[in-house]
């Protein structure tokens, strides 16, 4: 048997500590969102994976203090984080812009995440979806979101932060307009606000 070393036998005794201990570990606090934008025949559905603590004034609406969007909380309060969410991010299909017709917050059962739902009626199959986020006023001037976009069958990706907070996704085997490319495909626009 080979031999152990000393800084692996004191790792080996944290992590044993910690477990034994009963003490709850959190996952990731890293600033970062998740958008997932699906446009089918008559919608464009929008789906928001957020850490609920970075939002402004979280600790007022956290009652129980776990750092947790429980269900209680999002009965009183989730009608208003969801208008403050959809405030700081706007849909627009062909340079109008959407209102959702219906939105909401629920929270991930087996995750600290919250997830905000809005559903804009327009059929925005073969047209230009942008969407433009200001989320870092009422988070953190380093928060940024990942964007899933799926049209068509196609998927394209794109990152919005306090640098780049606007993406047009034009259809699919469209020439992109002049700017920056940022997704996976060429079909997929990032501009500078």
């Amino acid at each position: 048997m080979g031999r152990v070393h000393l800084p692996y036998l004191r790792l080996i005794a944290v992590t044993l500590a910690l477990w034994s201990s009963g003490a709850r570990v959190e996952g990731h606090t890293l600033p970062i969102s998740y958008l997932f934008v699906v446009t089918d025949m008559d919608y464009v559905h929008v789906e928001l994976s957020f850490n609920p603590f970075e939002l402004a004034g979280f600790s007022e609406i956290d009652t129980n203090r776990n750092g947790r969007l429980d269900p209680a909380e999002v009965r009183s309060q989730g009608d208003k984080l969801t208008r403050l969410l959809l405030e700081h991010l706007t849909v627009t299909v062909d340079g109008n812009r959407m209102t959702a017709e219906t939105a909401g917050i629920s929270p991930e059962a087996d995750s600290h995440h919250a997830v905000l739902r809005a559903h804009y009626r327009v059929k925005a199959h073969g047209r230009s979806v942008s969407l433009e986020s200001s989320l870092q006023k009422v988070t953190s001037s380093s928060h940024l979101t990942q964007v899933n976009f799926l049209s068509g069958g196609e998927r394209q990706l794109a990152q919005l932060d306090s640098q780049s907070g606007k993406v047009t996704f034009k259809p699919v085997g469209s020439k992109p307009e002049t700017g920056k490319s940022a997704g996976k495909t060429q079909s997929t626009e990032s501009e500078k606000p």
